[in-house]
C-alpha cells in the first residue's frame, strides 16, 4: 500500500513548516508521498516546500481559491498513491502515525477512517482550552464522538484517510464548508463503503488560535448541520440538538428566576464548575481551566444559536441553503473562467544532455488540443508574450528532414512516399496514416523518439526560463505528458474546428472528421488536464491566457 498525504493550505506557511518537520521525523520505513495544494494563497508556502524537498517525496500545486474540499479533491486526483491520508495544515503528526494507520488497515481494512486529535504541550493556553472544548466527553465534541462510537463514525477532514477506489466512486468532497466531511461520509455509506475510527492514529491539532476565529468556526458548524439534515434526513440525530437545547434551557433558567425557581441556574453553575475542574486537572493549569469555561460557553452558544437559526430557515421555511448561506459554499474550479485544477510539482524534472550531464530544467507546461482547436494560435500568442514555446509540428518537420529519419520512414511505408529528391511527400504520408490508426502508431514510433531528443536539447537552450510550453496535439498518445509538470487543454466547438481547418488546409470536411475520430476526445483530454481553455472567441481566449500566466508567475 502506498500512502499519499494530501494537505490543502491557505496563507499558512508557518503551519506547513511545522507539519513537514514532523513528517521528516516519522518512524515509518516505507516510501510515501506528500501533495501540498496551495488554495489561492497570497502568502504561499513554496519556499517552505523547497526546504524539505530533499528530505521528503513532495509535490506542490498552486490553484485559485476554491475551498478546502475542492483542494483536497485536486490533491487526490494528482496523487500517485492507492490510499489517501488528509491533514489540515494546522496539524503536527506523531512519528508513529503512519505505522498505526497501516497496522489498523492490515488488521481490518476499511475504505475510510478518521483519527482523533490531541494538544501538544507547546500549544498556547487558548489552543489547549479550545482543544478541551472540542474533545472532552462532557462537551458537544465528546457527546458527538460518543454517539458515533455506538453508531457510524464520521471522520473529520483534519485527520482522515480514504482509499482511491472510494474517492473515485464518491467524487470526493462537496463544496459546502464546513460540513464537507460528514457529507462525504454519508455519501460513502450510501455507496456501500464503511468508515471507522482509528483511535491510535491521532494528530496534534492546533485548531483556531483566538476566540474570534473559534466563534466563527463553531457558528458555521451550527449552520451547516441543518443543511446536512435536509440533504440526508435518515441520518438525523438528537445529539445534534444538544447545544441548542443547552441554550434554550439556560434562557428558560434565567426566566424562571422571576418565578422564584433557581434550580436551573444552579445546575448550569455546577456544570461549568465541572468543566473548570476537569480542564484544570487534565491540563494541570487553573488558567486553562478558566479559559476552557469560556471555550465551552462559546462552543455551545455559537453552535446552538446558529443551529436554531439555520433549522428555522432551511427545515421550516425551506430556503435554498446556497442562497441563504452563500458563505458556506465555495465556488469549485469549473466555475472559473477556465478549468484550473492545479499547478505543478516543485521538484523540477531532470534531463540528460548528450554528454550525460545532469541538468535541472524549467517547469514544463504541456499545451494540447484536437485539430482545429487553435492551440497553435495560442502558442504563437504565448510567444508574443516572451514565453518559450516548443511547437511540435514545426519542430517535427525539422526532425523529419533528418536523413536517418527519412530512411526509417521509407523502410516502413515504402519508397512511394518519397519525392524524387529523397524528401518525404507529406501528402502521401498523411493519406496513409490519418485514415489508419495503426499506420499512425508506426509513424509515431519513428518520429516521437527523435522529437523527444530534439525537445530535450531545446529545453536546455531555455533552462533559465521560469517555465516553458510544449505544444502538441498528441501529448497523451505519445507519452509526452509524463515530462510535463502540468497540462493545458484547448477546446472549441466542433463546427468551429472544422471551419478553421477548411480555411487553413486544402482538405475536405470528411477528412477532417476522420482525423478528429482518430484523436482523443476533448472529454478525455480535459479529464487529464489541470487547465482547460475554451477557444471559441480569441479575444476572450487571450484574457484566459493572461490569467493563466498570472497564476503561473505567482508560483515562481
Amino acid at each position: 500500500m502506498f500512502f499519499s498525504i494530501i494537505i490543502p493550505v491557505y496563507n499558512r506557511p508557518d503551519e506547513i513548516d511545522e507539519l513537514l518537520e514532523s513528517l521528516v521525523k516519522t518512524s515509518y520505513s516505507k516510501e510515501f508521498e506528500i501533495v501540498i495544494v496551495e488554495d489561492g494563497s497570497e502568502t504561499t508556502c513554496q519556499n517552505i516546500v523547497e526546504k524539505y524537498k530533499n528530505m521528503l517525496l513532495i509535490s506542490y500545486y498552486y490553484k485559485p481559491n476554491s475551498g478546502p474540499g475542492d483542494s483536497r479533491n485536486f490533491g487526490m486526483k494528482n496523487a500517485k498513491g492507492d490510499y489517501f491520508i488528509i491533514f489540515d495544515s494546522d496539524c503536527i503528526i506523531p512519528k508513529d502515525y503512519l505505522n498505526e494507520v497501516e497496522n489498523a488497515l492490515d488488521e481490518k481494512f476499511v475504505d475510510c477512517f478518521g483519527g482523533p486529535d490531541k494538544a501538544l504541550k507547546s500549544f498556547s493556553t487558548i489552543q489547549k482550552a479550545i482543544n478541551f472544548a472540542m474533545t472532552s466527553f462532557i462537551t458537544t465534541g465528546g457527546i458527538r464522538g460518543g454517539s458515533e462510537k455506538i453508531d457510524k463514525f464520521q471522520p473529520r477532514s483534519f485527520n482522515m484517510g480514504i482509499s482511491k477506489k472510494a474517492f473515485e466512486m464518491s467524487k470526493g468532497f462537496g463544496n459546502i464548508h464546513p460540513g464537507e466531511d460528514p457529507d462525504l461520509s454519508i455519501r460513502l455509506w450510501k455507496l456501500g463503503f464503511d468508515t471507522r475510527l482509528f483511535p491510535k492514529a491521532f494528530v496534534y491539532h492546533k485548531r483556531r488560535i483566538d476566540w474570534e476565529k473559534f466563534s466563527i468556526q463553531v457558528s458555521k458548524f451550527g449552520k451547516a448541520r441543518p443543511i446536512l439534515n435536509s440533504w440526508y434526513p435518515e441520518y438525523k440525530k438528537i445529539t445534534y440538538w444538544f447545544p441548542s437545547l443547552f441554550v434554550i434551557g439556560l434562557v428558560l433558567s434565567f426566566l424562571s428566576v422571576f418565578l422564584l425557581f433557581d434550580w436551573g441556574l444552579k445546575l448550569y453553575f455546577v456544570y461549568f464548575v465541572c468543566v473548570f475542574l476537569l480542564a484544570s486537572i487534565q491540563n494541570k493549569s487553573v488558567i486553562i481551566g478558566g479559559l476552557s469555561v469560556i471555550a465551552v460557553w462559546k462552543q455551545f452558544f455559537g453552535y446552538g444559536v446558529s443551529f436554531l437559526e439555520s433549522h428555522f430557515f432551511i427545515s421550516i421555511l425551506k430556503r435554498d441553503p446556497k442562497k441563504k448561506y452563500p458563505k458556506l459554499f465555495f465556488k469549485i474550479s469549473e466555475e472559473n473562467h477556465f478549468e484550473e485544477k492545479g499547478s505543478f510539482v516543485t521538484e523540477k524534472k531532470i534531463v540528460e544532455n548528450t554528454d550525460d550531464k545532469i541538468l535541472r530544467i524549467p517547469k514544463i507546461i504541456g499545451l494540447t488540443g484536437g485539430i482545429g482547436s487553435g492551440k497553435t494560435t495560442i502558442a504563437q500568442y504565448l510567444q508574443s508574450k516572451g514565453v518559450p514555446v516548443y511547437i511540435s509540428d514545426v519542430e517535427a518537420k525539422k526532425v523529419m528532414e533528418q536523413p536517418e529519419i527519412i530512411s526509417k520512414i521509407a523502410v516502413v511505408f515504402g519508397n512511394d512516399i518519397l519525392n524524387s529528391d529523397r524528401t518525404i511527400n507529406r501528402d502521401k504520408l498523411a493519406a496513409l496514416v490519418f485514415k489508419d490508426s495503426e499506420q499512425l502508431k508506426k509513424l509515431n514510433s519513428i518520429v516521437h523518439p527523435a522529437v523527444k531528443k530534439h525537445f530535450k536539447n531545446w529545453v536546455l537552450e531555455h533552462k533559465n526560463a521560469p517555465f516553458i510550453f510544449k505544444e502538441t496535439a498528441i501529448l497523451f498518445e505519445s507519452g509526452g505528458y509524463k515530462d510535463c509538470d502540468m497540462i493545458v487543454t484547448v477546446t472549441a466547438p466542433t463546427e468551429n474546428r472544422i471551419e478553421r481547418v477548411l480555411k487553413r488546409d486544402n482538405t475536405t470536411r470528411d477528412k477532417i472528421i476522420q482525423r478528429m475520430n482518430n484523436q482523443l476526445s476533448d472529454e478525455e483530454r480535459k479529464e487529464r488536464s489541470q487547465f482547460v481553455i475554451n477557444n471559441e472567441n480569441f479575444e476572450n481566449t487571450k484574457k484566459e491566457i493572461d490569467q493563466l500566466l498570472s497564476v503561473l508567475l505567482k508560483t515562481q
